[in-house]
């Protein structure tokens, strides 16, 4: 999936997330795995303009699989901090819960290229 300056202009991002934008990539040409790896640009202003581009099948499994993850990360969760309540550990829960989330975001990068590399294998 080719991605430009002028693509992401065209999606009307709100005025501060595009002058982000411009200010550190104002002449960005790539693909969706070389945006992806961009890093001053947020997780979630990625994912904003990775589903505004990917086909329609494959943000409602994208959304499906979120879900799933999200529901095994809870439960994952809750039981991190029962155990950090039972034994007084804030700060191990709090260190799980940052290190479950940066991995949480990072397979839904993985999660969404291989759905556009699928979906580009299939136009082929």
């Amino acid at each position: 999936m080719k991605i430009t300056t002028q693509i992401i202009k065209d999606l009307n991002p709100c005025e501060d997330r595009l002058d982000n934008f411009m200010e550190h990539y104002p002449d960005f040409d790539g693909d969706h795995e070389d945006f992806l790896l961009l890093d001053k640009i947020t997780h979630n202003d990625k994912i904003w303009v990775i589903l505004r581009l990917m086909e329609r099948i494959d943000i409602e499994v994208f959304a499906i699989d979120c879900v799933v993850s999200a529901s095994a990360a809870a439960a994952a969760s809750a039981a991190a901090y029962a155990y950090a309540y039972v034994y007084d550990a804030s700060t191990a829960y709090a260190a799980y819960a940052a290190a479950a989330s940066a991995a949480e975001k990072e397979r839904q990068l993985d999660a969404i290229c291989y759905l556009i590399n699928k979906s580009e294998l299939n136009e082929n």
